[in-house]
């Protein structure tokens, strides 16, 4: 079996592609699809495409730092899967009142959101599944992996979700509603639900853990009493969604959005993408000047997309969801394009396998990548920090080749 990553070069924002081939072909996924840097995207794009058709499109969130290329991916290529996390009305609703508010709310993102299913279908996805989250004030266990690996490796393998997703009922968007319902699944995965790789004779040691954190219930008590105070009630805000191009609708959702979270994303969806036991493989990283292999390393790689791991609750859940895999983990995005609001060092600390630990970076006026953070990475016994910036030549790839 052998695994082969990379973080592409397209600057300030993000472009992960995965591949696994067990024998047949290959399997392929990517996280995230966009940048502030648009050459570069397109460059990088060209790349993930010709390698063959994606079985599963993960997006973080919403901004367009991290979405804003996935029109020009999906016209190129046939994408059978697009997984997002969990997007009720009042949600999305306060997705639509941070970008109101830093001017980043766009047609397309608004003609998208009023109806995922056709958007994407009308570009030949499949199946749209929106991973279920866990709140602040909540508990989870950590990821349902049921399936233990096999010796036996022979056959295609093909993704498997560990906790099977069932017809959404309580989006924003209502398959019902449109004509593109019998070729679009609009489906919902729970919390815990992972996705294993399988073949015709047992599951691989490889596995793509999502894990989405939401705002608490009394952040979101507060947004939808705001929305109520500005909107009127019975609140419809179905109407809201529908008419958010309207200026006097942003500018309402704009004065909603201080009584949420304003200086915080609301939803990340974190990737976990390896081995789920530790097994005895080579790793090779290339574009990478300073360990070219290690024998006998897992090759996880944990993808974070604009995570704030520096609180403590939020952090605490992070790492308790992820503990059976940090150990695996070589290869760490640091969240948020390495900014110091989203970073702690406790995260680095639970990951002591880490080799590489990097920023997605391009032209910034954010003071993206910190300081503070690069020299946190380079200060840990046998990592080094590594700056992912829209160059070909900074490309983070990495090959796993497991016996």
């Amino acid at each position: 079996m052998q695994v082969r990553m990379v973080q592409h070069a397209v600057g300030q924002g993000g472009l992960f592609s995965g591949e696994l081939t067990s024998q047949g072909k290959p399997l392929r996924w990517v996280y995230d699809c966009g940048s502030n840097q648009r050459d570069a995207l397109r460059r990088e794009i060209k790349t993930v495409t010709d390698g063959g058709d994606i079985d599963m499109l993960f997006l973080s969130h919403l901004d367009s730092d991290h979405v804003g290329g996935v029109d020009e991916l999906l016209s190129q290529i046939k994408v059978r899967e697009v997984v997002l996390p969990y997007l009720n009305e009042s949600i999305l609703l306060a997705i639509m009142a941070r970008d109101a508010s830093s001017g980043a709310l766009s047609g397309t993102f608004i003609e998208a959101t009023n109806d995922f299913s056709a958007w994407f279908g009308s570009r030949g996805v499949e199946t749209i599944t929106f991973v279920g989250g866990t709140a602040d004030d909540d508990d989870e266990d950590g990821p349902f992996l049921p399936f233990d690996p096999s010796d036996d490796r022979a056959g295609e393998c093909s993704p498997k979700w560990t906790r099977p997703p069932e017809a959404a009922t309580e989006l924003v968007l209502d398959p019902i509603l449109h004509g593109l319902s019998e070729r679009v699944a609009i489906m919902q995965a729970p919390p815990g639900a992972a996705v294993q790789l399988m073949t015709p004779k047992g599951a691989l040691n490889w596995a793509l853990i999502p894990y989405v954190h939401l705002p608490s219930a009394k952040q979101m008590r507060a947004f939808e009493q705001a929305l109520e105070n500005a909107f009127g009630t019975p609140l419809d805000k179905r109407a809201i969604v529908a008419n958010a191009k309207n200026s006097s609708v942003r500018d309402k959702l704009r004065d909603c959005y201080d009584s949420l979270w304003l200086d915080h994303n609301l939803i990340t969806m974190t990737l976990y993408c390896g081995p789920v036991i530790a097994h005895r493989g080579d790793v090779s990283l290339s574009s990478f000047r300073y360990h070219p292999r290690w024998r006998h390393e897992a090759g996880g790689w944990m993808l974070t997309g604009d995570a704030h791991l520096d609180g403590l609750r939020r952090r605490q859940r992070f790492l308790n969801y992820y503990r059976r895999v940090t150990p695996l983990t070589n290869v760490l995005m640091l969240p948020h394009h390495g900014a110091i609001n989203n970073h702690s060092d406790l995260v680095l600390d639970a990951m002591p396998n880490l080799i590489v630990g990097y920023a997605a970076a391009g032209p910034n006026s954010y003071g993206h990548p910190h300081k503070d953070v690069k020299d946190a990475v380079n200060g840990l016994p046998r990592a080094q920090f590594h700056r992912v910036s829209k160059h070909c030549s900074h490309r983070l790839k990495i090959t796993v080749d497991v016996p």
